[in-house]
């Protein structure tokens, strides 16, 4: 039976998906839903052998004044190597975008050209067999991009491997040096992880939209945060690190307290053997720790009375579950709180998760590209021990051609359509 065009049910679309090599959170059935519910007015496409989903397409719309687009967002979910099926697609879902009134459609497939060391250093040859492949079906390649983005997928992300990680033990060893001391710290700090429900959805969007403006980029709005919480449901796990400034400032006088036993016994040894200058070494060593826990009971204190409350939020993050894969999408951090160092636990629990489940990677999302130091979030990122992948980037496929060049002619001209 030859190979068939059709608009697929959602169960369809989605028993395909979930199991796809290809697979992410923006070909996700509960993305077509939230789409939807946003007006963005999706399509889930496909190609059917004997009765068979052979490749899949979530597709969402945009306009511009010439004509909408078709986005293929980290899609399509097609075996590329198979030339036949891909030329088959290709015609197909173009009959199918032009009888809707599209001027082009815009591929951004959700495959690796390069992958880099933390450093940037190229580990495997540059895939131009896909570019080729991609030109062969009509396909025009845009400039590739760097830097950061909020309003699409990115071009560039970090991703760590944790399909050989299997407990407690190599999870901490698979992390550098700076993020097991962070986590050390964490236990000292006392900060507590929690899972959000939905009344603390405009918490979350507060943290989301400060950080945001620090940082100086477009942050999602609440009613965006709320339907990814509904339609996603257990597969978005939004989370808080909290810190508590009564538990915690205990914690710390107690410490002190116990140091101060020790002075005054090293004391009575000093006394008692005043040419011993060990014990006068030992006697620095724990004032100066004692010193270390006082200057925290006073930062604390001081951040409490700030506060006003109990119990802060020191950090928080959205993350997507799939099968084939964790991704931490979005994040904030209060700046006044940035040395209780809450997202590193929060990424630790998340990736603890994922190896619990199953999930064979994980993806800590947008980088820059650039690995020249101006990259806030890659040195955070990076310090979990993964890999940078650039991936293959946007491909256009005019729908109408002349008109097509009559909007990239304007779109030249005036910068935007």
């Amino acid at each position: 039976m030859p190979y068939r065009f059709v608009e697929l049910l959602p169960k369809e679309f989605e028993k395909f998906e979930q199991h796809h090599a290809l697979g992410t959170y923006t070909q996700s059935i509960a993305q077509y839903h939230v789409l939807s519910a946003r007006g963005r007015h999706p399509y889930l496409i496909g190609v059917k052998h004997d009765e068979r989903v052979v490749a899949a397409a979530l597709v969402l719309t945009e306009t511009t004044r010439f004509g909408s687009v078709f986005l293929f967002d980290r899609g399509p979910l097609i075996d590329f190597n198979d030339r036949a099926l891909c030329h088959f697609f290709v015609t197909k879902s173009r009959q199918f975008a032009k009888q809707r009134g599209a001027l082009y459609i815009e591929w951004t497939p959700n495959v690796t050209y390069l992958v880099t060391n933390n450093k940037g250093d190229m580990q495997r040859s540059v895939n131009d067999s896909f570019m080729t492949t991609m030109s062969g079906l009509g396909f025009q390649h845009e400039p590739f991009t760097f830097g950061m983005s909020t309003t699409g997928s990115p071009s560039w992300e970090y991703v760590k491997d944790i399909s050989d990680l299997s407990d407690e033990k190599s999870i901490l060893k698979s992390y550098s040096k700076n993020v097991q001391y962070y986590l050390k710290k964490n236990k000292q700090f006392g900060i507590q992880l929690r899972e959000l429900s939905r009344t603390d959805l405009p918490s979350f969007k507060a943290l989301t939209e400060s950080t945001a403006e620090r940082l100086h980029y477009h942050d999602k709005d609440l009613a965006f945060y709320e339907a990814i919480y509904d339609i996603y449901g257990d597969d978005a796990i939004f989370v808080f690190a909290e810190l508590n400034f009564e538990t915690y400032i205990a914690s710390e006088r107690d410490k002190v307290s116990a140091l101060e036993q020790k002075l005054a016994k090293i004391n009575e040894k000093i006394s008692k053997y005043p040419n011993q200058d060990k014990f006068k070494r030992q006697y620095h060593e724990f004032e100066d720790q004692k010193q270390h826990h006082s200057q925290r009971i006073q930062k604390a204190a001081k951040q409490f009375s700030d506060a006003g409350q109990a119990t802060v939020v020191v950090a928080g993050a959205l993350f997507i579950k799939q099968p084939q894969e964790m991704t931490y999408l979005y994040s904030g951090t209060y700046e006044t709180y940035k040395d209780y160092y809450g997202p590193y636990q929060i990424q630790d629990m998340m990736i603890r998760r994922a190896v619990a489940l199953g999930i064979p990677r994980y993806n800590f999302y947008g980088i820059s590209g650039r690995f020249d130091g101006s990259d806030g979030v890659l040195g955070f990122k990076t310090a979990f021990e993964g890999h940078a992948r650039q991936l293959v980037g946007r491909f256009i496929l005019p729908v109408r051609p002349l008109k097509y060049k009559a909007y990239r002619a304007l779109k030249k001209i005036t910068g935007r359509a």
